[in-house]
């Protein structure tokens, strides 16, 4: 087989990976009726007034808004949708401003792509608001009318306002409901992380590859986090603690706790996966798993519902099978204590998710929880964003973000310039589509125009066709309202089919207003290759800041966090630091360096140079922090034994090369070659080469530390040769 054909091969699943990517979230019914009756309702009494063009321009307003709608608390939901209303009105009187002159034109869409891109700085909410209105002004060249300024205005205030009663108005009055909806979300997370568990898990044949599970924990880590906040935004003005609010705090630090327990469990499985006596159990454990899986997409569903009854009788009947197996192969093997670990962490698991079922039940009883719990969760704090602060660190040429918005500002006015330098009908396209397929890093730019394009020519296509065969107004609106719907439904769920919804609404939408012809499908397809193939170029060309400079810094992170995530582990140094919080540092600082990884592979070849020692530095980094994952769920008493003095020396060691790995990174210079007695430890209890014996306790009551420490020392040294190896590669 030539080597053309691999690459053909690797590079088509590729596409096909990119379009087939699930989003953030599934399918938002509720976003898709509100997109429904906010555009059609408008749309209708412009026709029946005998005005459809401000009918279509209240409409458009009004889709503007929905946009902006990022979720969260009420409250939150609220000041974003005020603020995010205030920016489209300026926006479109900008534009209304700048469109006088070809040159204002231009000028004004570098600097407000410019400024918004800045403002992004302050959160989602301000990004995607700055996202919106920077389109605004983009099209503002069809939108406005001078002679008719204040009207166009008056009628895209009456549009804000009538998505903002959509957002808010006909919200359903429950005060937790944003933050079901989000702890739901966190669930379903959840179930991802169980269905990625196996994958890339050690076989005779061959060791673990952890980067499914390592994203899938990412999402769940992130997801966590949004559930913590909503949670905050919807106490902070209630008065007090309510059993609602507690069983939900509860809930969202015991799917923390599931997370962490089915790191462990990966843990475990990198560890013993090779074991000949695994492949007994491992059916079983795969079905336990399964059911699982299955639960937390029970359990996801029903907190969307505000809880309901689970029936976890298949949880309790996989339990009773598995159970025997394990037991079994612990007493053929009394000392081995893997297989008590593979058995004490099918119990956690068990007895978490039951936990889970049961509260989830509890959501709809309102009943208090009778089992009490060993920790109280610690109450989320608010952290303020200093956004005056965050504007002015991002000042400086070596901020992404900074790059980004002059990358930005810059193809946009490239974009304007293009079009209206060859008088380009509806040429608007090309800015537009520059402005939303940009991304700051190339990765993410080349992945979003490829999916922009195919959703774009499908949708075009789509619309070719509904206008070839449908004219009468009324049915056209039928249309529009049902791919309004489709859009809007479609937003979380995947990127090319919401494109694909997107482009027929709109250029119905349009066709509405100013009947065209199957040609304007053509050329939409056109100025979004074109728009497409722009953006690509610039974050190549412009002010590009590649991963592999970026790399480094965010492995030495990682390297660092997971020194210190040891260091608390074992109780290290005089100040004693705290293992949950080190584990969630290190935690994030490894799924950072994994996605970065990521984002350097889709970058092109000759620039990204060779990844295998970066790959592998990541792996190796990731690999110890699920070793450590799995040691932080010892019992309370084993995790006293591995804090005794026999067991510390090792510890150290460890950490100290750790540090040194991350200090290398950090200088770009090779780390020291380990020391010689550094490579004996891996005997530990053994006979020493000068016939001392090694510092190991008792073999038959702690063989269980040798186990995780020889883990550990193994993959130390595969991780210290992987920088080694990455900093040669630097060298050069």
């Amino acid at each position: 087989m030539s080597p053309e054909k691999p690459d053909r091969r690797n590079l088509w699943q590729t596409i096909i990976s990119w379009h087939s990517d699930a989003g953030d979230g599934g399918y938002d019914w509720s976003q898709g009726i509100r997109a429904a009756v906010g555009i059609s309702i408008p749309t209708a009494i412009g026709l029946l007034s005998g005005h459809l063009s401000w009918g279509i321009l209240t409409a458009i307003a009004t889709f503007w808004t929905l946009l902006c709608d990022m979720g969260g608390a009420y409250r939150q939901k609220a000041l974003t949708i005020a603020g995010s209303g205030f920016a489209l009105l300026l926006a479109y009187a900008f534009g209304a401003w700048v469109t006088q002159s070809v040159a204002g034109y231009i000028i004004g869409i570098f600097v407000w792509a410019f400024v918004m891109t800045l403002v992004g700085v302050a959160g989602n909410a301000a990004s995607q608001a700055g996202l919106i209105s920077t389109t605004i002004v983009v099209v503002a060249v069809v939108l406005t009318a001078p002679h008719e300024f204040w009207t166009r205005l008056l009628l895209c205030t009456g549009g804000i306002l009538w998505g903002a009663v959509l957002i808010l108005a006909l919200w359903p009055a429950h005060p937790f409901l944003p933050l079901f909806q989000t702890i739901s979300k966190s669930c379903g997370r959840l179930a991802d992380l169980l269905d990625s568990v196996w994958i890339g898990a050690p076989k005779s044949e061959y060791g673990a590859s952890n980067l499914q599970v390592a994203l899938a924990y990412d999402g769940l880590l992130t997801s966590i986090e949004e559930s913590r906040k909503v949670w905050g935004a919807v106490r902070v003005r209630r008065a007090g603690p309510s059993l609602r609010s507690t069983q939900l705090l509860d809930l969202i630090e015991n799917l923390d706790r599931a997370g962490k327990i089915i790191i462990a469990f990966r843990g475990v499985l990198n560890l013993l996966g090779q074991e000949p006596w695994f492949d007994s159990v491992q059916d079983e454990l795969r079905g336990f798993t399964e059911v699982l899986t299955r639960l937390g997409r029970e359990i996801s569903s029903a907190v969307a519902r505000r809880g309901a009854i689970i029936d976890s009788t298949s949880l309790e009947a996989a339990v009773d099978r598995l159970l025997p197996l394990l037991q079994e192969s612990e007493s053929a093997a009394k000392h081995d204590f893997t297989r008590h670990e593979v058995r004490r962490t099918v119990e956690l698991l068990a007895r978490e998710f039951n936990w889970l079922a049961e509260t989830t039940g509890q959501l709809r009883t309102g009943k208090a929880n009778p089992t009490p719990r060993a920790q109280e969760p610690a109450r989320p704090r608010l952290e303020r964003l200093n956004f005056i602060t965050e504007l002015r660190n991002n000042l400086s040429f070596q901020s992404s973000t900074f790059r980004h918005a002059l990358r930005l500002a810059a193809a946009s006015a490239i974009a304007g310039v293009l079009a209206s330098a060859f008088h380009l009908t509806r040429g608007y396209w090309i800015p537009m589509t520059v402005v939303v397929v940009l991304k700051p890093n190339f990765g993410g730019t080349l992945h979003r125009a490829v999916q922009r394009i195919t959703g774009t020519v499908g949708g075009a296509l789509l619309a070719a066709a509904f206008l070839w065969f449908i004219h009468d107004i009324w049915w056209l609106l039928g249309v529009l309202a049902l791919l309004s719907f489709a859009t809007l439904t479609l937003r979380w769920a995947n990127y090319v089919a919401f494109s694909l919804a997107l482009t027929p609404m709109i250029m119905v939408m349009l066709d509405l207003a100013h009947p065209g012809t199957v040609a304007d499908s053509f050329l939409r397809i056109l100025h979004t290759i074109i728009g497409g193939v722009l953006a690509i170029v610039a974050g190549y060309l412009l002010f590009p800041l590649w991963e592999r400079s970026k790399l480094p810094s965010q492995l030495a992170e990682a390297y660092l966090t997971t020194s210190l995530f040891l260091k608390a582990l074992f109780a290290l140094g005089k100040e004693r630091l705290s293992v949950t919080e080190t584990r969630k540092k290190s935690g994030l600082a490894v799924a950072n360096g994994v996605n970065a990884g990521q984002r350097l592979l889709s970058e092109p070849p000759h620039l990204r140079g060779d990844v295998e020692p970066v790959l592998a530095s990541i792996n190796f980094c990731r690999d110890i922090f699920y070793s450590l994952s799995a040691m932080a769920h010892l019992p309370k008493e084993k995790l006293e034994q591995i804090r005794s003095e026999t067991a510390q020396p090792v510890a150290r060691q460890l950490a100290d090369d750790l540090d040194q790995l991350g200090v290398s990174l950090q200088s770009g210079q090779r780390p020291k070659p380990l020391p010689k007695d550094f490579a004996l430890l891996n005997g530990w209890g053994d006979e020493r080469q000068d016939g001392a014996q090694g510092i190991a306790p008792d073999n038959e009551t702690n063989s269980w530390i040798r186990f995780y420490l020889n883990a550990l020392i193994d993959q130390v040294k595969l991780a210290h040769e992987a920088v080694t190896r990455f900093e040669q590669k630097e060298e050069r």
